[in-house]
């Protein structure tokens, strides 16, 4: 268990160091830091959900394309906040921000929708028992990652104060 914890702080330390760039020009973290963490995830999924070959292929199959579609709606979704920033600043009237707002209201519901539609895809692929499992696990795990995010940070602006 500790070297899966220090694997993590490892995997998690060069995706905070490669976040902080993409924070600036709000692009989504890419590269080879997010691909370990991704195959990461993807070994542990199967090891959490013990699916069988073909069941496995066919959850990734869908997986992929739900995680492809998820990075889609959420970057439009950051595109039309960009864009309401940009009309806050120039004191745009108030319907150009309610539409732009309304469109923001609708990329989260498209974002929900998309959610409970690959859930209802798993069904024919996992029993209930494994489905149960992997929807706790996605919820562990990301908040693992964020744990680890947070104490990364953490450590990192401890030693700079200590310098």
């Amino acid at each position: 268990m500790k070297i899966l914890r220090a694997l993590m702080i490892v995997l998690i330390s060069i995706l905070f160091m490669l976040s902080q760039g993409a924070a600036q020009d709000q692009m989504p973290m890419q590269g080879p830091a997010a691909e370990r963490i991704a195959q990461y995830k993807k070994m542990r999924l199967m090891e959490v959900v013990q699916m069988n070959e073909e069941a496995t292929v066919r959850f990734f199959a869908r997986y992929n394309k739900h995680e492809e579609n998820m990075r889609d709606i959420g970057r439009e979704r950051n595109d039309l906040i960009d864009r309401l920033q940009k009309l806050s600043k120039s004191n745009s009237n108030d319907a150009a921000l309610e539409n732009v707002i309304k469109d923001i209201g609708l990329s989260e519901e498209k974002l929900l929708e998309e959610r409970t539609k690959f859930l209802k895809e798993l069904r024919d692929i996992l029993s209930l028992k494994q489905l149960s499992q992997f929807i706790v696990f996605e919820r562990n795990f990301n908040k693992n990652l964020r744990e680890l995010m947070r104490d990364v940070a953490r450590d990192r602006w401890n030693r700079r104060k200590d310098n």
